[in-house]
């Protein structure tokens, strides 16, 4: 009788860390990933720890330094709270660590690869939280509010509240050969390496968000209204505005859509 009491507490515990590797409700909101980066990289060439390394490439997919807990606003209206999530800025989607999966997870993460992809057209918002990284937060926007093609489908976003950013910041990864193999005074040794792009986007006077740098000029080209440019400058210099930080840009454009605008 012991030895049935110790097994059934084993396979409850054991079921238990299976279920429980996501909050109830988030199950059916995510993708396996194994085979998509089986089909990318290569079978076995993928490691899991802290990060996502990938043999032969310097550097990693992921964004942040390290996975993240990530509080999740589904299209449901349900927030979520999850551990361990980062964002896969080559593949424009947010991937969940079961770091703690202690048996195969619903036929779509195992305990030697317990990866999973969080459904991107699920998702409105999340933030992403780590002691190194600080909080970023996303939000999903639609093509349709730019002016050209974005390039992702998730932006950070610099406001206070998502529906009210003005500014975003598109960021991409791309696999580049990497130059400095074999160089003198290097010990690189890996072929090829992940390079971090972005872009930022405001929103103009047809309130459509188009490409930009960040700076003074660059902005008042982009927001394209003659007429605001001169208040505009003025109220930079009154409140010391820098328009290299896109939180500053944000109160600018919050400035001129409150009041030139209005």
């Amino acid at each position: 009788m012991k030895r049935i009491i110790i097994l059934l507490l084993t396979f409850i515990t054991t079921g238990l860390f299976a279920q429980e590797a996501l909050p109830l409700g988030v199950s059916s909101m995510v993708d396996m990933y194994q085979d998509v980066l089986n089909n990318k990289f290569g079978k076995g060439n993928i490691e899991i720890d802290d990060n996502l390394h990938i043999k032969n490439h310097v550097g990693s997919p992921l964004l942040l330094s390290k996975w993240s807990k990530a509080e999740v606003l589904f299209d449901d209206g349900k927030l979520y709270t999850i551990p361990y999530v980062n964002y896969d800025a080559l593949d424009d989607s947010f991937l969940v660590y079961l770091k703690n999966l202690r048996s195969d997870y619903k036929g779509i993460a195992s305990v030697d690869f317990p990866l999973v992809k969080l459904t991107g057209d699920n998702i409105i918002t999340i933030a992403l939280t780590n002691n190194e990284d600080g909080v970023k937060r996303f939000v999903r926007i639609s093509p349709n509010r730019f002016a050209g093609s974005p390039k992702t489908q998730f932006f950070e976003y610099f406001s206070v509240k998502p529906k009210d950013a003005l500014v975003l910041k598109s960021t991409y990864k791309k696999i580049k050969k990497n130059h400095m193999k074999g160089m003198p005074y290097t010990d690189s040794s890996e072929d090829f390496e992940f390079k971090t792009f972005s872009t930022y986007y405001i929103k103009n006077k047809d309130k459509l968000f188009v490409p930009t740098h960040l700076g003074k000029k660059a902005v008042l080209k982009a927001i394209n209204d003659p007429a605001a440019v001169k208040p505009l400058k003025k109220y930079i210099k009154t409140h010391h505005l820098k328009m290299s930080h896109p939180e500053d840009v944000q109160k600018l454009l919050e400035y001129y859509f409150k009041g030139l605008k209005s």
